[in-house]
């Protein structure tokens, strides 16, 4: 009879988490929200893991289906989300689970692994922006849907500010371009900002009146305090400290409520209407500035729920008032600004009950409420004290009218000045025309001679390529003549060996001078395309020195320390004549007795070969520049060379995604490195 519930029970639980289906139109224009297959449950030890969620979740009372966000308030109890998820055959495979506000301290997702495991990607406001996948102002997550569905784990927990959350799904188009309108939204909140500030610092200079200077205080209150709830602050300012997000919203709150109810107190005058009410706020104000404080402190978290309710007690204390004031006191004056402020109010306190109570009040997302309320307070408040500013402009059109007169004969002689300034301007615009052909004809020659720039580099890439085929086959017959002579009976006689050795060492120094001009100009061509292949480096290397051994049997000492294959991907050609580079300066400028190293290792998802001579090493002045096209220190001077072979060495590893560099250098000679990403 036990077995029989237990599998009635485990059924319920299967129905909660029917999978929800996302079809290829899903998230393409607009989020797909989240509104079935997710469940929840309340962890209030924080002890479990994911292995106690996944296997044990009806024992500890099983998940309950989950409608709309995540509604928990001010709770330090750990949340788990279940996602069951799965797509369309047409959709595709990769997806984007957007997560916000982003004000949630720890924000873990489990995701199914294919072997019965999960991988953990941990995101919160703790975690630099740098560590994540797509660094965007709300959480973004990742996701590889499959056809059949699957189950996904959330770990949500707040420190700080209520616990709420929002879920939705994304293609990464769709994303791409909703994200582009939200940061063009809060540019356009930060222009609005500096804009309303100026002016108003404009009309405080003008009017000398202090008032418009505590709005612009006021103005940049409710900027920062949007940005950071929006987690814009978060991304810009605080990505090397992402374990002061919370704090610094905190902090950013406690100051704007300080700014607010002296702004309040200030507009509506309280102080000549009712003392007390004044001295009340000027007690808010305090509290708040020592809630500032500890929020600088490791309490902050305790502090958070004083502050939301100083914030509903201070606006429901200057909301009553300033009805009074209206109603019984009969203050007119005082209608537009307390509009503002009755729409500001009245929206922000529903959207702190909705975070307390969650589910239990009905009606839109606090943050939807946060952001219209904000739109609409501020756009009452600036008519509010734009009416100062048309009462102050009243009292000067007395003095306007004194000066009338005055400004009439101005007006005379400005017309007479606009009639010969016009007859200047028709003068100006006639030469202006003259000039603008000119410049047309300018650019029509400049057109011509880019046209015929570019036919002379194309003829001459022609005639380097047509040059370098004829090169190609005499010194191709010359070097197998030399093989064949080296090989023969004759070839045992010391005299000849060291003529055949010098006929090769010349091809062969001639043949890379051909490639490297043959491959620095195909580098510089925007058709160039690389063949890549997974190859070998240590085989690679190994044929390299061999291809050596004819002139310098003994010289070159090949040294792996890796295992016996170490694959990259890279185009085989251009990897060569990058490393042919660097071991033919090695032998170039080293001593004719003294040996040149090529160490091989693999460190850190990465390749690494030095190659090391000794020669007389390179000057400090030098240094910076060696890898410059055509450059030629001055101590090589006595070398032949052209100033290629490392710039190309360079140009070739970085398109391969890895870099050469001076490692060390002194009398004693050199180290190069060559560095490249090992293959997946």
């Amino acid at each position: 009879m036990l077995r029989l519930w237990l599998c009635l029970a485990l059924g319920c639980l299967a129905l909660q988490a029917q999978a929800l289906v996302v079809s290829a139109s899903d998230g393409a224009q607009g989020p797909r929200a989240l509104s079935s297959g997710v469940g929840i449950q309340r962890d209030p030890s924080g002890q479990w893991t994911i292995a106690d969620v996944a296997a044990g979740g009806a024992r500890h009372g099983g998940f309950a289906p989950l409608n709309g966000a995540v509604e928990e308030g001010f709770t330090r109890d750990t949340v788990w989300l279940r996602l069951s998820l799965s797509r369309a055959p047409d959709a595709p495979s990769r997806w984007l689970l957007r997560l916000r506000p982003p004000r949630i301290s720890e924000a873990v997702l489990y995701s199914p692994d294919g072997h019965g495991g999960f991988t953990q990607v941990d995101i919160g406001d703790r975690q630099p922006f740098a560590q994540r996948e797509i660094p965007d102002h709300n959480f973004v997550y990742p996701l590889q849907l499959s056809a059949e569905p699957a189950d996904y784990f959330l770990k949500l927990r707040s420190d700080g500010p209520a616990l709420r959350a929002e879920l939705d799904l994304w293609q990464a188009t769709g994303f791409a371009q909703h994200r582009t309108t939200d940061y063009a939204v809060a540019g356009l909140l930060v222009g609005a900002a500096i804009l309303s500030v100026c002016m108003n610092l404009i009309f405080m200079a003008w009017l000398r009146d202090s008032l418009y200077g505590h709005y612009a205080l006021y103005v940049v209150g409710v900027a920062a305090l949007t940005l950071n709830r929006q987690g814009f602050v978060a991304q810009w300012l605080l990505d090397a400290h992402p374990e002061r997000v919370a704090q610094t919203l905190l902090v950013v709150n406690c100051l704007f409520n300080v700014v607010a109810t002296t702004f309040m107190a200030r507009i509506f005058g309280f102080r000549q209407h009712w003392k007390p009410a004044a001295i009340f706020f000027d007690g808010v104000a305090a509290f708040n500035l020592l809630a500032c404080f500890v929020a600088l402190t490791s309490h902050h978290p305790a502090a958070a729920p004083w502050v939301s309710a100083g914030s509903v007690l201070s606006t429901s204390f200057g909301g009553v008032f300033v009805a009074y004031l209206l109603i019984v006191r009969r203050q007119w004056q005082y209608l537009l600004p307390a509009s503002a402020f009755a729409v500001g109010t009245i929206l922000g306190i529903y959207g702190l009950l909705k975070l307390w109570l969650g589910d239990w009040l009905p009606g839109a997302q606090p943050e939807r409420l946060y952001v219209v309320g904000s739109m609409m307070h501020l756009v009452l408040l600036n008519a509010a004290v734009a009416n100062r500013t048309r009462r102050a402009e009243i009292d000067v059109r007395v003095e306007r009218d004194k000066v009338l007169s005055v400004r009439l004969e101005a007006e005379r002689q400005l017309e007479s000045t606009v009639v010969r300034r016009t007859a200047e301007l028709a003068s100006a615009n006639a030469m202006l025309h003259e000039e603008i052909a000119v410049r047309a004809r300018l650019e029509n020659q400049l057109t011509q001679a880019l046209q015929v720039e570019r036919e002379a580099i194309a003829q001459q890439r022609e005639f380097v390529a047509m040059v370098s085929h004829e090169f190609r086959t005499p010194l191709t017959a010359i070097d197998a003549a030399a093989q064949s002579l080296e090989i023969s009976r004759l070839g045992a006689q010391p005299a000849v060996r060291s003529r055949t050795e010098r006929i090769r060492r010349a091809v062969q120094r001639l043949t890379m001078l051909i490639e490297n001009v043959m491959l620095a100009d195909r580098l510089q061509s925007a058709s160039h395309s690389m063949r890549l292949e997974t190859l070998d480096i240590v085989a690679l290397a190994q044929g390299l020195c061999d291809s050596f051994h004819f002139q310098s049997p003994s010289r070159i000492r090949l040294e792996v320390h890796a295992a016996a294959e170490v694959w990259v991907r890279a185009d085989r050609a251009l990897l060569d004549i990058a490393l042919r580079n660097l071991v033919h300066n090695a032998l170039k400028y080293s001593a004719a007795d003294r040996p040149v190293i090529v160490a091989l290792k693999t460190v850190a998802g990465s390749v690494r070969i030095d190659v090391t001579d000794q020669g007389d090493g390179i000057a400090p002045h030098d240094a910076p520049r060696i890898f410059e096209k055509y450059f030629r220190a001055e101590s090589a001077s006595r070398v032949p060379g052209t100033g290629l072979g490392l710039h190309l060495s360079r140009d070739i590893a970085r398109l391969h995604g890895g870099d050469v560099e001076l490692v060390a250098t002194s009398e004693a000679g050199s180290v190069f490195r060559l560095r490249l990403p090992l293959s997946a």
